[in-house]
């Protein structure tokens, strides 16, 4: 991937005013954030080999072991892309599951709205709702961190 591609895939996400965008394929990623307070854009531009890439997997995700490690929180992740909502309903009057909530692997946690299809989402860890870090009606991007269990 080239400097003059980068520069047009940046161009369109902002402007699109795209917050988030991650691209990634076996030579190359980009991943630009424009969420930071302030709406200061932080961009990551990473462009690795095959064989780099294998190596910065494996540190990347050693990494994550040892600050998921650190926190002991487990992670609940979006499986697809559309719009969260902590109910089967877009008005929020009865959450499926609150902060200090216990859940079990397979329960109901959340529902994504996509092509007008509500799909349920389920956990796939037990434990405590520690945090839930997106809100009903928010707008998900696939493999996003949703929820955080103890």
């Amino acid at each position: 991937m080239n400097f003059e591609q980068v520069e047009k895939i940046i161009k369109l996400v902002k402007d699109n005013e795209v917050q988030k965008f991650k691209y990634k394929d076996y030579e190359h990623e980009i991943e630009l954030d424009f969420t930071q307070d302030n709406q200061q854009a932080t961009q990551t531009i990473e462009q690795t080999s095959t064989a780099a890439n294998n190596e910065n997997s494996a540190h990347s995700s050693s990494s994550d072991q040892a600050s998921a490690a650190s926190d002991d929180l487990k992670e609940i992740k979006t499986q697809m892309v559309g719009t969260f909502y902590l109910q089967d309903e877009k008005e929020l009057t009865d959450p499926v599951v609150k902060v200090g909530d216990q859940i079990n692997e397979g329960d109901i946690v959340g529902y994504i709205e996509a092509m007008k299809v509500m799909n349920e989402v389920t956990s796939d860890v037990s434990g405590t709702i520690e945090e839930i870090l997106v809100d009903h009606g928010s707008n998900v991007e696939y493999d996003q961190t949703i929820i955080k269990v103890k």
